[in-house]
């Protein structure tokens, strides 16, 4: 069998030459790869980005729907003032019809933990990365103050039944429950307004998009509970 010998090279030119096709060899390889691998990133991107996208338009959807129940929870926080005024005067609740509860909606950001976990942050620009991780932690936040005033409005739920007698701890407990409530919508608001205002930065929303994710918040396909008046009875 034979086998192959290099030649030995005769003078630095041949040297050279053959170094300088391996050298060449090596960074065309290297530089293959690095193309390779920079597609890939960029594909991670996109597809993380094309599911941000798709989880901002519901934010904004969300967005829209509590700006559309708003007016109806301030009526209806109203009405629960006024009961309590006149059990607070009798020392007795009336009857008192269902107490309309808020629309729980889901507003983490959790496809932007997903391109975290997945390894994708690092590709993107600091810019991008800083400011998809502040609409994602006031997504969080937003969770947060709408799962207590779901519980608030749960526990203000209680109300609800057939006339009974109703002590001065119980009016004070109930007053200090809506008092929350309120506090807590209008906190909602607040952070749902500024992290809209972050998603409008990241352009990756156009406004066709962004006026239809408004539109299906404004034309829920689900009946708006909060904007049914609550009904009353003295008794």
């Amino acid at each position: 069998m034979d086998i192959h010998k290099p030649k030995a090279w005769r003078n630095w030119r041949e040297f050279l030459k053959e170094y300088g096709i391996i050298v060449i060899g090596v960074l065309t390889a290297l530089a293959a790869q690095q193309a390779a691998e920079s597609l890939n990133h960029r594909e991670m991107v996109d597809r993380g980005e094309a599911a941000l996208r798709d989880n901002f338009a519901r934010f904004v959807q969300y967005k829209a729907e509590i700006d559309l129940e708003a007016p109806c929870m301030a009526a209806r926080a109203a009405e629960v003032r006024a009961i309590l005024d006149g059990a607070g005067k009798t020392r007795r609740l009336g009857s008192v019809g269902t107490i309309p509860q808020p629309y729980p909606l889901p507003w983490q950001i959790d496809t932007w933990e997903a391109m975290v976990a997945a390894g994708v942050a690092p590709y993107l620009p600091q810019a991008k990365t800083v400011l998809y991780s502040r609409i994602a932690m006031s997504g969080v936040d937003l969770y947060n103050v709408a799962t207590s005033e779901w519980a608030d409005w749960g526990a203000l739920s209680s109300l609800s039944g057939a006339s009974r007698p109703f002590s001065e701890a119980e009016e004070a407990k109930a007053r200090d429950t809506l008092a929350r409530a309120v506090e807590q919508a209008g906190r909602m608001q607040f952070i749902a307004q500024h992290t809209v205002d972050r998603i409008k930065l990241t352009h990756l929303l156009h406004s066709k998009a962004f006026d239809a994710a408004v539109a299906r918040g404004r034309n829920p396909s689900r009946t708006v509970a909060m904007c049914d008046p609550i009904a009353v009875a003295d008794n």
